[in-house]
């Protein structure tokens, strides 16, 4: 077992008091550039590491931000995590990450540890439905401040928020695939069941087809996690259907990309069978043969207003920011053709699936 370091031994190998080891660790400028050499190298020699967010928890201060975001993995959620990084460290704070992975028990689970650990601050990528009065019980009772980020919460909770309005933006999109003469259009979107952010996407695809005097039909929905696979799946079962989408609306990226190795596989032309628009944005999208159209969202720019917000004093007044978004029109969507027809298609899927 290795045995855990004190400051009463750092201050012995250096031949100083334990006080002059507190004070030229947590502020080197209190002391002459000779002992805080000293010091310095007695902690190399000893491997011993300063715990400043023990020191300043007994104090009634904590330096620890808490940041939840649904995947770690994602290169979108990746951009948010480094401009809270770099705010945080700036500031002299330290960040705490776990990802829920859409799971709310995972969710309750994290957020008890972090609180558990006091953390002066919570990020969390929207709020699921289940938390929200929990949310707001812990940011009116001050037990940290609470940013939520990627969302624009569709009722007041009292909390900060940084994020975009997700209903807006899935209208605008699904408004372009209108506009290009496309009538029945598919959606593949996240866990809008337990998820805000994801059912204000659900809402804005409805909002357009509303406006538009089209039927909503919920055979065209598949709601599934975000992933590759889980897109090039629900684009299977969207193109198997006998009266199928000429257009599909994924709710991220992820799957439109998936859903356009599924065209492929299948021998479809992307637009001139099928157009298919993402959301989000990702670097990659740009790469894609056709390029995705898609939804830009500043996942970086989130990620930094939230924790200027977030490394602020406890009972600074909340501040919110909702950001614009712009569409990004490539190749992968395309006008409706209306002599295209739904059984030509599926005989092209079965030639090219022999």
């Amino acid at each position: 077992m290795v045995r855990k370091l004190n400051m009463r031994e750092v201050a012995r190998n250096a031949n100083v008091s334990v006080a002059t080891v507190s004070r030229a660790l947590r502020s080197p400028e209190r002391v002459s550039a000779q002992t805080a050499e000293k010091v310095r190298k007695a902690t190399e020699e000893l491997g011993y590491v300063y715990n400043v967010t023990a020191s300043d928890i007994l104090k009634g201060r904590s330096t620890i931000v808490g940041l939840l975001v649904p995947t770690s993995s994602s290169t979108l959620f990746g951009e948010t995590i480094h401009g809270v990084q770099d705010v945080t460290t700036e500031a002299g704070f330290s960040v705490i990450q776990g990802a829920t992975r859409y799971d709310e028990a995972k969710e309750d689970a994290l957020i008890e540890s972090m609180l558990e650990r006091r953390v002066h601050a919570l990020i969390l990528t929207g709020v699921t439905y289940r938390n929200e009065e929990r949310i707001r019980k812990l940011a009116k009772e001050q037990w940290a401040r609470i940013v939520v980020v990627w969302e624009k919460p569709k009722v007041d909770l009292g909390i900060s928020y940084v994020g975009i309005d997700n209903r807006s933006a899935a209208e605008r999109m699904t408004n372009h695939l209108i506009d290009l003469g496309h009538r029945r259009i598919g959606m593949i979107v996240g866990p809008f069941s337990r998820t805000a952010r994801v059912n204000h996407r659900l809402e804005g695809y409805r909002d357009a087809l509303e406006n538009a005097g089209i039927a909503f039909d919920p055979e065209l929905v598949m709601e599934r996690p975000p992933a590759l696979l889980e897109g090039r799946e629900a684009m299977e079962m969207l193109m198997n259907l006998e009266d199928r989408p000429t257009a599909v609306f994924a709710a991220s990226d992820v799957f439109a990309i998936g859903a356009l190795k599924a065209a492929k596989l299948r021998g479809l032309s992307v637009p001139e069978d099928v157009s298919i628009a993402g959301f989000d944005d990702m670097n990659f999208s740009a790469y894609q043969d056709p390029p995705i159209s898609t939804v830009r969202v500043d996942a970086f720019r989130i990620g930094s207003l939230a924790a200027q917000i977030a490394v602020e004093p406890m009972g600074t007044p909340e501040r919110s920011y909702c950001l614009d978004c712009d569409l990004v029109i490539r190749g992968s969507t395309g006008p409706y053709n209306p002599k295209l027809k739904t059984t030509d298609l599926h005989k092209s899927w079965e030639d090219n699936s022999k």
